[in-house]
């Protein structure tokens, strides 16, 4: 040990000798580390790091699939309690449902707050195993009609409403006008959905909703018993639900189960992209690692005159690969701990990218932190470097100590050579793979980009307002007449060109879908009804979000007042289920299965918009008239949105001093979300790439130049004997190209293979997209171009007696 902490000390001093040395490889490492440190901190956190739940490898989430349906679908209610009694794979299954309208108006203090609220079942936390901060939780007595206004906090809602009063337990709150008794504070990290701010009884839900098999309305969880796989939970619940098909084929024909892990359902979509990213970030680190061991390769080479003097006075192998350890292992440290410092500066600018993804849970957002196992990580690449960077130069020197001694240690062996070809190969390949991914993701974005929406986004300010109950009523008058009076305030005000009101928030799938027949149309069996999403919205919503109208007529004021039932149409709709008719005129059939089923007519067509994600497909829709409890109100404005908003605030509380008013956003802003998934990985991908790029040109350049330095000798004597140098350049150009085909080649193989891998990431990309091949081609041939660049000029400038002489 002694002896290892001299050799560090002669490690430091050595590093602190060769600055420009020290520099490059600290830095090289440090990004490498840095990239890797951060991207895996959100990869832990969010695909690998339990839960905080008891046991939670053994939560999943179970859902409803159908063939029209777009991906999973929340359960029926009925179906729900049919799983809950017949199922054998499960300890436990609970519900909870968040649908719309998702909040309360919570009064306090003379005003109202609106929070978010979740309906669930009395075994729900019992089912995730949570342990309250105080009091208790949810428990199935609290299901009971007459004991079902209890409530339960979460910590943050505890905090930010009641200042943490531990009084708050027991005494009564007020939610939409009506008083819940707050039995229990749940604590953050345990908090699902972890936007809940508030937790009542399942019970709640209304009578029509848990009656019904056709409204797909709550969640379902289910705890696995113990030995029971997903699949043979799967197989029980597809077998129970195939019961359900027969028995009620209107509604539960072709109806599947989908059965995952709780974190998968969290997760989304998001775990192919990060895994993608997190690729890019190891290739980061692998060439990283690569230019620091052909910089120490080089250094090794360059020592060789020094090295063999050493062991000609007796220094043994092991001794000298003990003093290349030491300074390898202050490169590594050193590196690491500046590329921890980097990841950890990096990470609140990943977190606001997750932040506005779609589709992944707040909680795990909020989990992303510098832990334990990524810091463990870092510390074992850091020591698997030093060991590998320490070992490999040792075993490249020469054991000729009279042929170094003879040369000055000018000659480098072939072996050594060919090593760092290989090396440099290898980056120009993997770079060639990272960049060929981020130029596909790039043009894949770009092409997003360029698709338009269908709707007019810009300068357009959307919010969201729940108006209580008893006080306000489905299709009551007062509900209607609060809507209008907002509606005509607002638009009387300076700079407003127009509002509307949906039950939905343009560009997201609507939470309302209605089985119909087209009358007139053959019929179709049991089970087999078309699908379309319906939207209610007030008759300006066309004008205001710039839907055209091809057909017909729009609603008019008389028509929503008196619930007249007439429907507009989109083009989708139309050229789906109305083609070889006049869509005009033609009725549609809703409630086809209840006893009394109603034909409604067409009266008019508009535009279609890709309501469900701008990389599907605008789907068909149905437009109808009214209000709701919960509205979606969307402002157009001659100028900045944002400008409108302390009138569209002062205007809700001059007719309701109590109703807030949230969600406030512009609708470019909910664009810009919906592809955030898509923006985030080009960005992370190409940054990695050019850096991947940066880090092998730095390769490139480095062994090139010592390889230069290495031949001057030679070059001079050419020179002496009459070569051109052009001769010399060409010399220094053929090395070059030697190892840049095959790196080239390797890489454009590689990309095609890698591509077929994500392509489900990308939107109308080929695996072989040759914009893309041709542009990496071409950016890493100018990048070798340019590493070769100084060393060339140094080849050209030298001087064949000074060349000479120097020997």
């Amino acid at each position: 040990m002694e002896i290892f902490l001299r050799d560090l000390k002669y490690a430091i001093r050595q590093l602190l000798n060769s600055r420009g040395f020290t520099i490059a490889a600290l830095g090289t490492l440090a990004l490498g580390i840095g990239a890797n440190t951060a991207i895996f901190s959100v990869v832990y956190a969010v695909l690998l790091e339990s839960l905080p739940f008891a046991d939670a490898s053994r939560v999943v989430a179970i859902a409803e699939t159908h063939p029209r349906a777009h991906g999973a679908l929340p359960v029926t209610y009925p179906d729900y309690l049919d799983w809950q009694n017949q199922q054998k794979s499960f300890e436990q299954i609970a519900a909870f449902a968040d649908a719309n309208p998702n909040t309360e108006s919570l009064y306090r203090a003379g005003h109202s707050e609106q929070v978010r609220r979740v309906l669930a079942s009395g075994n729900f936390f019992s089912l995730l195993g949570v342990t309250p901060l105080a009091g208790r939780t949810l428990t199935p007595h609290d299901d009971s009609p007459g004991s079902d206004h209890v409530a339960v906090l979460s910590e943050d809602a505890w905090r930010l409403y009641f200042g943490r009063d531990p009084s708050v337990v027991g005494s009564s709150i007020k939610l939409n006008g009506a008083q819940y008794t707050v039995v229990g504070v749940i604590p953050t990290e345990s908090s699902f959905p972890a936007d809940g701010d508030v937790w009542l009884p399942l019970s709640l839900l209304d009578q029509p909703t848990q009656a019904s098999r056709v409204w797909h309305s709550v969640e379902v969880l289910g705890r696995l018993r113990t030995g029971i796989t997903l699949a043979q939970a799967t197989s029980d619940l597809r077998t129970i639900a195939g019961r359900l098909s027969s028995s009620y084929p209107a509604t539960n024909r072709d109806m599947g189960v989908e059965v995952v892990p709780l974190r998968d359902r969290l997760v989304g979509s998001f775990r192919t992209a990060m895994l993608c990213v997190m690729g890019a970030v190891v290739v980061v680190l692998l060439i990283a690692c690569v230019n620091v061991a052909n910089l120490l390769l080089v250094r090794a080479s360059a020592n060789q005159r020094q090295i063999a003097i050493r062991r000609s006075l007796g220094g043994t192998r092991g001794r000298l690969i003990s003093q290349q350890l030491a300074l390898s292992l202050c490169i590594c440290l050193l590196g690491g701990a500046i590329g921890t410092g980097l990841g950890w500066a990096l990470l609140p600018m990943l977190r606001f990218f997750l932040s506005h993804l779609p589709g992944i849970d707040a909680a795990l957002v909020h989990s992303v932190r510098l832990s334990f196992p990524v810091l463990a990580l870092t510390v074992g690449v850091c020591l698997l470097t030093a060991g590998v960077f320490g070992i490999l130069p040792a075993l490249e020197t020469t054991p000729n100590f009279s042929q170094t001694l003879r040369t000055a240690g000018r000659t480098v062996t072939r072996h050594s050579g060919r090593g760092r070809n290989f090396l440099l190969s290898a980056e120009i390949a993997i770079a060639v793979v990272v960049l060929f991914l981020g130029m596909l993701f790039a043009r894949s974005f770009g092409k997003l980009l360029s698709v338009a929406p269908g709707y007019q986004t810009e300068r357009l300010l959307s919010f969201e307002i729940t108006l209580p109950g008893p006080k306000f009523q489905l299709g009551a008058p007062a509900t209607d007449q609060f809507y209008e009076q907002l509606i005509d305030r607002i638009s009387r005000a300076p700079g407003v060109v127009s509002v509307a009101a949906s039950n939905e928030i343009p560009l997201n799938p609507s939470r309302s879908m209605t089985r119909f027949l087209i009358q007139g149309a053959p019929p179709v069996a049991a089970g087999a009804f078309p699908v379309a999403q319906i939207r209610v919205v007030n008759p300006g919503f066309f004008t205001t979000m710039g839907l055209r109208l091809e057909q017909g007529r729009i609603f008019t004021q008389t028509e929503l007042s008196d619930r007249s039932n007439v429907f507009v149409v989109n083009r989708s709709f139309a050229e789906q289920f109305l083609r070889g008719r006049d869509p005009v005129g033609a009725q549609i059939v809703i409630g086809v299965l209840s006893p009394h089923p109603a034909a409604v007519p067409i009266i008019g067509i508009v535009s279609s918009a890709h309501d469900i994600g701008i990389e599907s497909d605008p789907p068909p829709e149905i437009f109808t008239a009214g209000y709701g409890l919960h509205e979606v109100l969307l402002v157009r404005v001659n100028d900045d949105p944002q400008s409108i908003v302390p009138v569209v605030q002062n205007a809700v509380h001059s007719i309701d001093p109590e109703q807030p008013v949230y969600h406030l956003q512009t609708v470019d802003q909910v664009l810009s979300n919906s592809i955030a998934r898509q923006r985030m990985t080009a960005i992370l991908l190409n940054i990695f790439a050019f850096a991947a790029l940066a880090l092998t040109g730095i390769g490139v350049s480095g062994v090139v130049s010592y390889a230069v330095a290495q031949r001057t000798q030679e070059i001079g004597i050419r020179l002496a004997v009459g070569a051109q140098r052009s001769d010399i350049l060409k010399l220094v150009v053929k090395q070059a190209a030697r190892f840049g085909i095959s790196g080239l080649t390797v890489g454009i193989v590689l990309g095609a293979l890698c591509t077929r891998t994500v392509r489900g990431l990308m939107f109308h990309m080929s695996a072989i997209d040759p914009a893309s091949s041709f542009g990496a081609v071409i950016i890493v041939i100018a990048m070798i171009a340019m590493g070769v660049a100084v060393p060339l000029l140094r080849a050209a400038q030298i001087n064949p007696i000074e060349a000479l002489r120097a020997e």
